[in-house]
Order: C-alpha cells, then sequence, then structure tokens
C-alpha cells in the first residue's frame, strides 16, 4: 500500500514537472518548480521501488523522499511572486511539517516490516 502511495506521489510530481514546462507562466518561477518537483518524483519513485521490494535501503529511501517533498513545499512560495508568496508560506510550512511527520512514520512502518521479515527468514533457516 505504502509503495503505491509513493508510486502516486511520483506521478504527481513529474506530472506538476511537465504541466509547468508546458505552461511556462511567466508570473512564476516555473524552473524552480519543475527542479524541485522532478526532484520529488525522482525520490518518491526510487523509494516506491525499494518499499515494494522490501529492501534494506527502503526506511533511508522513503526518508529522503519526505526531505525532497517537505523542501518541495517550501520552494513553492519562492516561485511565488512576492505579494502571493508572503500568503503562501504558513501552509506550505504546515504541509512541509506534515507531510516530513507522515513519512517518517512510514519508514519506521517499513523498518518493522523489514525486520519482522528478517526474522521470519532467519526462525526458517534454523
Amino acid at each position: 500500500m505504502l509503495a503505491s502511495l509513493l508510486a502516486i506521489y511520483a506521478m504527481g510530481g513529474v506530472f506538476i514537472a511537465l504541466t509547468m514546462l508546458d505552461a511556462r507562466d511567466a508570473r512564476l518561477d516555473w524552473l524552480v518548480i519543475v527542479l524541485a518537483s522532478a526532484t520529488f518524483a525522482a525520490s518518491a519513485g526510487s523509494a516506491s521501488h525499494t518499499v515494494w521490494r522490501l529492501e534494506r535501503a527502503a526506511p533511508l529511501r522513503v526518508v529522503l523522499c519526505g526531505a525532497c517533498g517537505a523542501a518541495f513545499c517550501l520552494l513553492l512560495p519562492l516561485a511565488t511572486p512576492a505579494r502571493i508568496g508572503a500568503a503562501v508560506w504558513p501552509p506550505a510550512l504546515i504541509g512541509a511539517v506534515m507531510f516530513l511527520a507522515f513519512v517518517l512514520l512510514a519508514a519506521h512502518y517499513v523498518e518493522r516490516q523489514l525486520r519482522a521479515a528478517r526474522g521470519r527468514r532467519g526462525a526458517l533457516s534454523a
């Protein structure tokens, strides 16, 4: 389930990047949004893959995805005009904190699943 959610995050990041590349709205610093969303998409895709396969690197990749997602939230106000950006900062900060908290919780869950899987394999080989 978590791998599917991370895959949806990755698709959302790609969608935002492609939309910004296509629209190139002069009111926005679209290059910042494209780079941030592409980075977020890559980290979410990588995290999704490692979670799906229950690799040892999965918790770290999930945390990196959270850091990229939080940074993406915080970069959005920087890409807007100054008169709009000031109003966008509080929701962006709240979104970044909530996303990072959710992903840290998910990374803890993945770590527990990895330990349980290792424990089952050890019990089977004994």
